[in-house]
């Protein structure tokens, strides 16, 4: 088959992908041919219990401690009550799964599979889900209090059958669950999964029994016959067999003479090296930047294939099923290399009648394109194959990473969560904040490579596990060196779910997440751990696991975990900030809580992307007592020497005095771009659903009801997308060619018979040139051999990506590194985006805003031609009540001529057409005498501004900075640091001056300018301790919890009962929320938050609770005050809240 055949197959395939994955929530409801049940009430026996937790043994080389021994936490010491415990961040991460052991999947003929639970198959009386990924036909029924339950769903041999239970009694498995086709509920409850029983056929060659439905139609059928022919290169891979439908009543003589029409395509499983292969990299990756940051990629060409031929369908004997005989062959092309291949099944067809109907929720369709695998085969010779198996990845921590990779897998994978790159260094909490005990983390392996589930049922599995088979062993080497060994046990399930609050509250189900990795499962508890100690653990997983054919599959590796108390980096450069040659990145950083935390930032510059030619720089040190570290003066620049990709990794850690590790780390990338750069990096025009002739540059698009189209990123770098809360912000960079080198190469391959990959638009889809001529270039990736990059990406010789950043301060919202076709790297504005400190039930509020980057990578290697270009852009949640609603236009309303799209933002009834988020130093910093004053700043618009800043001590100015952001609004300069050095309030006025051009056009005097949200006398104010003072004492616990909205005090005890004045600030990410000063009254300082009181002011505070709906706190708020006393002491103070919780450096 020639290169346009799959072309046109690749073009059905994924219109049916987005026919399917990216419709809207309305659609019909499909109608049961056959009455299936929707409550059974079992027999009412005693309920199932949950598994007790083991304690592991000790290996014979480590120290025998008992593990699980009755401490008090350092949290909960009796010398620091807390005010009440509180629900956990997440919702219990090791729950037990259902039992496979006491479920029957027994298969009835017709198309159905009756599933029955005896007593102890649920653990306690749960609303129950049942689903198959093969045919997408869900039930819904209820166990009764002893665990059992019994329902049916369409479900032929060989059909994967999931079992989900709803811990929470009915929020996430409601009554209405069958009727959602993306029900986000079933992804949080607790599942696992079997195959429903088959009978091999007997013959030569391999057999197989695969069962499936069609795609759109939900025809459901089931391939059973042999594999056969020579498994070598240039050989014949030879299927044959028969196919059976089963019908609705009544349908069958429509369809006697029909085909089902379905293709294959034969893609590598694994490489010669044992590495595994799949179609789409979505929510990790194969494909990896010079950095090793992963890039996701959907679709492309396959190596080889065809139509499946086979017989036109006849009634069976009994008149009710269809069947028909079937014989096809793959040819294997003569220069394909060795590895493990299979050959996949395509579902779509155009048979629309025949469906046993029944409710059909959505599956993930981004992994394998709902195509069926054959049994697997080898050509040539290959290493064992080798599963990436990662660890405790439905665990998100605080920075929104994701679980660990083994050591091993890394140069090769990555994961990809969409939420925030994922960190180098995986933190988890030792404690529950409900408990004060140990939390419990289940130790087995997640296959993301094999199944996930996005916002819907889980794929089919591209290996059909055998259960039981293989083994886990898993070693955990504590920080003391003493090891713990957990295990053997075979596996004998594989485990399904997704992160949930723990008050239940579905993290991120608005856009494309990572969700439903399949889990392999020994079911048995033995792998259930409670970390004794807080540090850092190294923890060895090995073990193997078999496939039906016979096949066996290595796992597993070295991964670290460190335990510690999550500390929220509020960093002096937003994470994926652009860049461009000359800038410096500010490494400095805020701590919350404020400790004096020893901090590393290590940047990895690749010039020309080259791996040859990497620049490494990093600043070290050590936080002042208050959280805040600033680069020393004399501390070598981080300058950015040449164009290429940028590799940013941050770590700060400190140990207290009751022996509590506190730790945070992020990770981030992103492209520096030569100034005046030939490439242009943008965003894109209009809704994704727009054809391309009818995108406009700026445009009003209230959000209709019912429409799933996604507002893309504004095309021009400065522009403002606003936004309501029904809609959704699509992450898309494109690329202009001002040159011409880039397209003459784009164009160049396409017209070779390479394929292009383009994603989403609206219909039509845009032709190359339509896109050329909208400086719009698709960002793709070109192969030598044509073949889809995910499944070779060793072949690749033409590197088209971008990169996206959405930074909410204190919130990573998306980071995204993908080529042009990312088929759901969009977000809503309800997500919670991994409950990261700060967020809360509400998710985005009326006045946040997000700065949206971009940078635009293009490397063809056989050209030696490397292009990069950066984009910046804002957003704005506006009020639900805006006249106008969603809608993209440049700022200032129209002073430069251009159109008008409002004012940013009001705050407290003002227009705010620009400001200025200061980084480095920011409102209410506390430094110490001899620290540096580092100034570091985010424009709003992403423009050019000019940046001046004046400091001053009683009203005498200390000094003054100025300079010019770069291309996207960021701005530092080293160079004018200084030391500072007297104890005191030092105010500091911030102005930004926009005199830049526009996307409008030129600006013209008087220029719009802007300072801090919330500023007062035009800045915000910093405070300066000796470093000798002493921290002032408060009566607040190391840790308490706030009661709902209330107005939370502050209480200050001053040296000596010493009379004076405290000024305070009270500061959230972003913004300045009240700043004053307070008398000391009979030795004592109260400062009170009252967050109903400044909601007025600032409506993004958000107090409906973090975990749950309810009175309650969410954001990140710190409240600093500095004290001087009328003897001319000076001395401060640094409160953290994060939500409910306060939290008080010792």
């Amino acid at each position: 088959m020639g290169k346009s055949f799959f072309k046109k197959l690749l073009l059905l395939t994924v219109a049916l992908m987005l026919l399917v994955g990216c419709s809207g929530d309305e659609q019909p409801k499909p109608v049961a041919t056959r009455d299936i049940p929707v409550t059974t009430e079992p027999s009412p026996e005693a309920a199932g219990e949950s598994r007790p937790t083991v304690t592991p043994k000790a290996t014979k080389e480590s120290v025998v401690k008992k593990l699980f021994k009755a401490v008090t936490p350092e949290l909960f010491k009796a010398d620091t009550p807390k005010t009440f415990s509180r629900l956990d961040d997440l919702y219990a991460p090791a729950l037990a799964a259902p039992d496979f052991s006491k479920i029957e999947l027994a298969w009835m003929g017709d198309g159905f599979t009756r599933v029955t639970g005896s007593a102890g198959a649920i653990p306690g009386r749960y609303p129950v889900y049942v689903v198959s990924p093969n045919t997408a036909n869900a039930a819904l029924t209820k166990a009764g209090k002893d665990g059992s339950f019994n329902t049916q769903i369409v479900a032929p041999p060989g059909s994967w059958v999931i079992v989900k239970y709803d811990p929470t009694g009915g929020d996430w498995l409601h009554s209405d669950i069958l009727e959602d086709d993306r029900p986000s509920g079933v992804n949080a409850a607790i599942g696992a999964m079997a195959q429903v029983p088959f009978d091999p056929p007997k013959g030569d060659g391999v057999p197989f029994v695969i069962s499936g439905s069609t795609q759109p139609g939900h025809l459901d059928f089931t391939f059973k016959g042999s594999m056969g022919g020579a498994f070598e290169a240039g050989g014949e891979v030879t299927f044959k067999g028969h196919v059976t439908a089963y019908v609705a009543k009544g349908s069958a003589p429509d369809l006697v003479g029909e085909r089902l029409d379905l293709h294959t395509q034969l893609t590598p499983l694994f490489d010669s090296k044992g590495q595994p292969r799949i179609m789409a990299n979505q929510f990790f990756s194969t494909i990896l930047t010079p950095s090793k940051l992963p890039i996701e990629h959907w679709s492309g060409l396959p190596l080889s294939g065809g139509p499946l031929q086979m017989e036109p369908f006849q009634l069976d004997e009994g008149g009710s099923t269809l069947t028909a005989p079937f014989t096809f062959e793959i040819h294997i092309p003569k220069e394909v290399a060795d590895g493990v291949y299979t050959v996949w099944l395509d579902t779509g067809s155009g048979i629309g009648i025949g469906s046993l109907g029944g409710p059909r929720p959505h599956v993930n369709p981004f992994m394998t394109n709902h195509a069926l695998p054959f049994p697997p085969f080898t050509i040539g010779s290959a290493v064992p194959s080798h599963l990436i198996w990662t660890l405790l990845t439905d665990v998100p921590s605080s920075d929104g990473s994701r679980g660990s990779v083994a050591a091993g897998d890394l140069p090769n994978f990555q994961i990809a969560n969409r939420i925030a790159t994922q960190a180098h260094h995986f933190i988890i909490p030792r404690l529950s904040k409900t408990t004060g005990e140990e939390v419990i983390y289940r130790l087995e392996p997640y296959l993301p490579m094999v199944a996930h589930g996005d916002r819907y049922i889980p794929n089919v599995p591209n290996i059909a596990f055998k259960f039981p088979s293989g083994g886990l062993t898993v070693r955990v080497t504590r920080p003391d060196g003493t090891v713990d060994e957990l295990g053997p046990a075979p596996f004998i399930t594989a485990a399904t779910r997704t992160p949930a609050s723990g008050g239940g509250l579905f993290l991120d189900s608005g856009g494309g997440h990572l969700a439903e990795v399949l889990q392999l499962s020994t079911g048995s508890g033995s792998f259930d751990y409670q970390f004794p100690t807080y540090g850092e653990y190294t923890i060895e997983m090995v073990g193997d696991v078999d496939d039906i054919y016979g096949n066996s599959y290595q796992g597993g590796g070295l991964y670290t975990i460190f335990v510690a108390e999550p500390l929220d980096i509020e960093p002096a450069t937003l994470p994926m900030t652009p860049f461009e040659v000359g800038d410096v990145l500010n490494p400095g950083l805020t701590l919350l809580p404020g400790v004096p935390a020893e901090v590393d930032v290590k940047t990895t510059l690749y010039v020309e992307s080259d791996p040859d030619r990497l620049i490494e720089q990093g600043v070290t040190g050590t936080a002042n007592r208050f959280g805040v570290f600033t680069p020393p003066l004399g501390t070598n620049s981080i300058e950015m020497n040449g164009p290429g990709e940028l590799l940013v990794e941050t770590t700060a850690r400190y140990t207290d005095s009751d022996g509590v590790l506190w730790m945070g780390a992020t990770r981030w990338g992103q492209v520096v771009a030569p100034k005046d750069s030939p490439f242009l990096a943008h965003g894109r025009r209009g809704r994704d659903s727009t054809p391309i002739d009818g995108v406009k540059l700026w445009f009003n698009s209230p959000q209709v009801p019912g429409d799933s189209a996604h507002v893309n990123l504004p095309f021009a770098n400065g522009d403002i997308a606003w936004q309501t809360d029904d809609d959704a912000g699509r992450v898309i960079i494109t690329a202009q060619d001002t040159e011409g080198l880039v397209t003459s190469a784009i164009r160049s391959w396409e017209s070779a018979g390479y394929h292009i990959t383009m994603g989403d638009h609206g219909q039509p889809p845009p032709t190359l040139e339509q896109r050329i001529q909208n400086g719009e270039l698709p960002l793709s990736f070109v192969t030598k051999s044509g073949m889809n990059p995910a499944l070779v990406p060793e072949d690749i010789v033409s590197y088209g990506y971008w990169y996206g950043g959405i930074q909410r301060p204190g919130e990573r919202v998306r980071e995204i590194i993908s080529d042009d076709d990312n088929g759901t790297g969009y977000w809503r504005f309800g997500e919670m985006y991994g409950l990261q400190p700060g967020m809360g039930s509400q998710g985005d509020l009326p006045n946040d805003f997000k700065f949206q980057f971009g940078g635009a990578v293009f490397r063809d290697t056989t050209r030696n031609l490397n292009r990069y270009g950066i984009y910046g852009s804002l957003w704005v949640l506006l009020p639900n009540d805006d006249p106008i609603g969603s809608r993209v236009f440049p700022p200032f309303q129209g002073i430069n001529g251009g159109p008008s799209g409002g004012p940013i933002l009001t705050l407290g009834g003002e227009d705010i057409d620009a400001f200025v988020v200061p980084l480095a130093v920011r409102p209410g910093t506390i430094l110490e005498s001899g620290d540096t004053f580092s100034f570091s700043a985010q424009l709003a618009p992403t423009l050019p501004g000019r940046v001046d800043v004046t400091i001053s001590n009683s009203g005498e100015i200390v000094q003054t900075i100025s300079g010019r952001a770069n291309e996207i609004g960021y701005y530092y300069d080293p160079s004018q640091d200084f030391l500072i050095e007297t104890p005191g309030t030092y105010h500091v006025t911030v102005t930004a001056t926009f005199d830049s051009p526009t996307s409008a056009g030129p600006m013209s005097e008087p220029f719009p300018t802007g300072t801090v949200l919330g500023a007062v006398e035009g800045g915000f104010d910093i405070y300066v301790v000796p470093g000798d003072s002493p921290t002032l004492n408060t009566d607040h616990p190391k840790w308490s919890v706030m009661d709902g909205d209330k107005d939370v005090t502050f209480s200050i005890i001053s040296p000596n009962e010493q009379q004076g004045v405290a000024d305070f600030t009270i500061g959230m990410p972003g913004h300045l929320l009240h700043t004053g000063t307070v008398d000391v009254v009979d030795g004592r300082v109260e400062v009170v938050y009252s967050p109903l009181d400044l909601s007025k002011r600032f409506p993004n505070i958000d107090v409906l609770g973090r975990t749950e709906f309810g009175p309650g706190l969410a954001d990140t708020i710190w409240v600093n005050v500095l004290l001087k006393t009328d003897s001319g002491g000076f001395y401060a103070r640094q409160f953290t809240l994060q939500g409910p919780d306060l939290l008080i450096p010792p």
